[in-house]
Order: C-alpha cells, then structure tokens, then sequence
C-alpha cells in the first residue's frame, strides 16, 4: 500500500503544470526622429513648434544651439543630450504620443 501511494505521488509530481496566462499589452511605442520638427528649424522657432504635432514623446530631435531656450524647452534632460558644433540632439520630452 506504501508502494502505490509513492508511486502514484510520484507520478503526480512529474505532471506539467501549465504556466499562467496574462494579459497580453501592447508593447510601448519606439521613439522615432522627429524630422517635421527638425526641419522646421531651418525656416524660424515658431514653424519648428507647429511642426512638433507631428512627433511623439521620444523621438529624438535637432536643435541649433543658438536656440538655448528651445532646447530647454523640448529636451528630456534624464535622457541623454549631445551637443555637435553648433546642433543639440536630444529626446524631446513632449509632445504626449500622438499620431505621426
């Protein structure tokens, strides 16, 4: 009787359980290059920022450095900023995801 119920636990405990589920979420968006905004440096400040719509939270942009206070403005300083000669690149730290 010891035997088969040995046997038996044995048995049981070999059974594979089957893992959970869970709910399957989106996986977050990949921050892209923000070129409408970018570009629109090249003509003034204020068509760089209706240009701005069309990029996302993260997207990585190019800022003449002249522009101190837009790069204040737009950058995400916990990400990384780099400056090159006379651009910064940075994430931009809005606008809310939107459509691109």
């Amino acid at each position: 009787m010891l035997f088969a119920l040995i046997a038996a636990t044995g048995a049981n405990a070999q059974t594979p359980v089957a893992a959970p589920t869970l709910p399957s979420r989106a996986p977050p968006p990949v921050p892209g290059y923000c070129l409408p905004a970018s570009a629109g440096f090249l003509e003034s400040e204020a068509k760089a920022s209706e240009e701005m719509r069309k990029c996302a939270r993260g997207d990585t942009i190019v800022i003449p450095a002249r522009s101190a206070g837009a790069v204040a403005r737009i950058c995400d300083f916990s990400k990384a900023i780099v400056a090159l000669g006379d651009k910064v690149v940075c994430a931009m730290v809005f606008p809310e995801r939107g459509s691109k």
